[in-house]
């Protein structure tokens, strides 16, 4: 009785190791992201729709890596993962987007086509809506 209660653990456990060097599945996330639109927060910036070449990017790699640019400048770099939230109040999965592994902030991500939104989860941070670019 306990050797294929053993087995049984043992393939589970073979089964659910993930190679820590293998890139994150392709969901749609991966690649440049400008930002269109920000709105809906308490604190600043204030409600904006920003128009296509403005330089505000959010670049997603296939390595679990970003890189954040402000009007075609550096701004930012660091690692973000993402986790799939089962536990919501419409019982719906969504996706939830984390940067630095900072677990205590996220935003809910929405993905339509080539657009994406992120929705933080504190009322106060705003939305934004960002649209894929080809380069």
């Amino acid at each position: 009785m306990k050797a294929p209660v053993f087995v049984a653990v043992v393939m589970l456990f073979l089964i659910s190791c993930k190679k820590k060097n293998e890139p994150m599945p392709d969901s749609g996330l991966f690649g440049k992201w400008e930002v269109r639109r920000v709105y809906n927060g308490n604190i600043l910036p204030a409600d904006s729709i920003y128009k296509p070449g403005n330089g505000n990017i959010l670049q997603l790699n296939a390595d679990s890596t970003y890189v954040r640019y402000i009007q075609h400048k550096f701004s930012s770099k660091g690692v973000f993962h993402t986790r799939i939230n089962l536990m919501s109040a419409l019982a719906m999965p969504n996706e939830r987007l984390y940067f630095d592994n900072d677990t205590s902030f996220n935003y809910l991500v929405m993905l339509n086509g080539d657009l994406m939104t992120l929705k933080p989860l504190f009322p106060d941070i705003p939305t934004t809506d960002y649209q894929k670019t080809q380069n």
